[in-house]
């Protein structure tokens, strides 16, 4: 799940109400490329009585394709790991704020402190530009924003940074975490890539996500077992109407949060 520390529209707190909500025991936030909204998420798990596993999101690049690396059970407090992601996420600002330029360019008029309101919080990101663009009508709405000006390769794109997965499993290491590939399925298009991106070392990747199918699920879930690789899974959920499943919509047994917890403990 992601909050206003990222890309999406909940707190951490509210996150965890959710949960609450849909009658569940368990939930992570993987905020992207930030750990701070970590401790408020599991003080309200504490309240709530809502098991909180910390997570993060990395940005990353795997043969010219982006990658998504989950870090399950990072310290959220680990000095090292957090000025990373302070770098990261001054890069991630950086970014936006080009991503601006471009649109002014292009004649479609907004004004950078209007989405670094938008942000909050969070580091600057296009989900942010596309709620300022629907906003002001220049839009119907933050999905035809991304189709029409900001989705990769748009007229208004910028690359942004992305770590190489072999340092993002190191940080997500050293924090004392486990690192997974995130919603891996459109790697399935190729299999010798998959290969090649399990043999980076991961702890598990991520089968269970609404991306997934459920003839994807099963293929994914027999090459974790093959590779003795853990699973994981989720909602995903960032609150964008449209384009999230809901919150608890998909139903992960709590023995995959068991397998994580297991190996967290394990002793390295």
């Amino acid at each position: 799940m992601h909050s206003t520390f990222s890309d999406g529209l909940k707190s951490p707190a509210e996150l965890v109400g959710m949960a609450v909500e849909k009658r569940l025991i368990a939930m992570s936030l993987t905020d992207h490329d930030c750990l701070d909204g970590v401790n408020a998420a599991i003080e309200a798990g504490r309240d709530l009585g809502v098991e909180v596993l910390s997570g993060v999101e990395l940005s990353c690049e795997f043969k010219g394709r982006d990658l998504h690396i989950l870090g399950y059970g990072v310290d959220p407090d680990h000095a090292e790991f957090q000025e990373m992601l302070r770098k990261f996420r001054e890069t991630r600002h950086n970014r936006g704020l080009k991503i601006i330029e471009k649109l002014n360019a292009l004649g479609v008029a907004i004004d950078a402190e209007d989405v670094i309101r938008k942000s909050g919080e969070g580091a600057l990101g296009r989900p942010h530009i596309a709620a300022v663009l629907a906003e002001k009508g220049i839009v119907s709405n933050t999905t035809e924003a991304f189709d029409k000006y900001i989705a990769d390769g748009g007229p208004a794109y910028v690359p942004k940074y992305k770590m190489t997965p072999s340092e993002a499993i190191r940080y997500i290491r050293m924090a004392g975490g486990l690192a997974f590939v995130a919603h891996p399925g459109i790697f399935l298009e190729n299999i010798e890539e998959l290969d090649a991106l399990i043999a980076e070392r991961f702890d598990g990747i991520e089968v269970h996500h609404p991306k997934h199918t459920p003839v994807t699920a099963l293929r994914l879930a027999a090459i974790a077992k093959k590779e003795g690789l853990l699973v994981s899974g989720g909602s995903d959920y960032h609150g964008f109407s449209g384009r999230d499943m809901p919150v608890g919509a998909l139903d992960i047994p709590y023995e995959v949060l068991t397998a994580i917890k297991r190996r967290l403990t394990r002793p390295s």
